[in-house]
């Protein structure tokens, strides 16, 4: 119970030791992921699969929900920042 306290004490004198700030090696690692999904490497992975269920589709390997899920799969994907932002627009 006294470590709680204690805990809430220290957040509350030093602030910049609970949240995140600066980079990291992990921040740099993901910024590399963002970077490399909404670039020419995104792109074309999201190309080859559009493509892929397409074929799957038209070779009644799959159903035409399929490619509809996948279409939808890469808008979240590629929108992901537009709703993280929207969502963060409503909470603060």
């Amino acid at each position: 119970m006294l470590k709680n306290y204690f805990l809430l004490f220290v957040s509350l004198i030093f602030p910049s030791l609970v949240f995140a700030s600066g980079d990291t090696p992990v921040s740099d690692g993901l910024q590399y992921v963002t970077n490399a999904m909404y670039g020419a490497t995104g792109i074309a992975i999201a190309t080859i699969a559009v493509m892929v269920v397409g074929l799957l589709c038209l070779g009644h390997v799959l159903k035409w929900s399929a490619l509809g899920y996948t279409i939808i799969g890469i808008s979240i994907i590629f929108g992901a920042g537009s709703i993280v932002s929207g969502i963060t627009g409503l909470v603060h």
